[in-house]
């Protein structure tokens, strides 16, 4: 197990755990989301393979429309 801090809070999580991996388990089917790991945007192609580490900062960021 390891910690990372998904969206301001601390997340243990299992090791080998990906970006992906944390979409889904926040109910997420990754299409209306952006998602930045460490500062840098992770584009959906790349989800998959981003592999978290300890320590690791990741956001979920919702698109939300206005008017």
């Amino acid at each position: 197990m390891l910690t990372i801090v998904l969206n301001g809070k601390p997340e243990t999580v299992a090791e080998g755990s990906t970006v992906a991996d944390m979409l889904a388990a926040a109910g997420s089917d990754g299409r209306t989301v952006a998602t930045v790991l460490n500062d840098h945007v992770v584009r959906p192609p790349e989800r998959s393979a981003a592999v978290l580490r300890e320590g690791d900062r990741m956001e979920i960021l919702v698109f939300a429309g206005g008017g």
